[in-house]
């Protein structure tokens, strides 16, 4: 194997989400950290021969930055798909930054689930949650909590003044 830069995982983050792509893990790793601030690629390796799911040259493993947090993407071959059991959630300031979120990784061919839940275009699921929803099941009475998670249950993507009225009774 080869690499062409690199940073890797650092004793301040041992665990790192390692996401399986069949050929596309530098196209997803870009496409990611083209969404969020603070985000980059940090390493991207190369095999040196050729190899189960590829050619000596191709791109074996990616590691890159979201939102400060490592990741990995991995080219392991076909046969492995994503699912509903893993998905990455995301803390968006207010709405402005969940829209926009949400508009770059459910184009082109992603799609929208149910109560925040959407799957991108290379099927990986995300949750975007606005930092309002956290504060007021966090800091409500039972029956506020329970009025904002009915809301959220009827809800695609979660729409914070939606969400503020039924924590107010609205």
């Amino acid at each position: 194997m080869t690499e062409e830069s690199g940073n890797g995982l650092t004793p301040s983050q041992p665990i790192s989400p390692c996401l399986w792509f069949d050929r596309q893990a530098l196209e997803a790793a870009e496409f990611y950290t083209s969404i969020f601030a603070e985000s980059q690629i940090d390493h991207i390796m190369r095999s040196g021969v050729d190899w189960p799911a590829g050619k000596a040259g191709d791109v074996v493993l990616v590691e890159f930055t979201l939102s400060g947090v490592a990741h990995q993407a991995l080219n392991g071959g076909p046969g492995v798909d994503f699912n509903e059991a893993v998905s990455l959630s995301v803390n968006c300031r207010d709405q402005a930054e969940l829209d926009r979120i949400w508009d770059a990784l459910t184009a082109e061919g992603g799609a929208p689930i149910q109560c925040g839940w959407l799957k991108d275009k290379y099927g990986l699921r995300w949750q975007l949650v606005p930092e309002a929803y956290w504060r007021m099941t966090h800091e409500g009475s039972p029956e506020q909590v329970q009025r904002v998670m009915a809301a959220m249950l009827d809800m695609v993507k979660m729409d914070v003044a939606k969400l503020k009225a039924a924590f107010e009774g609205a």
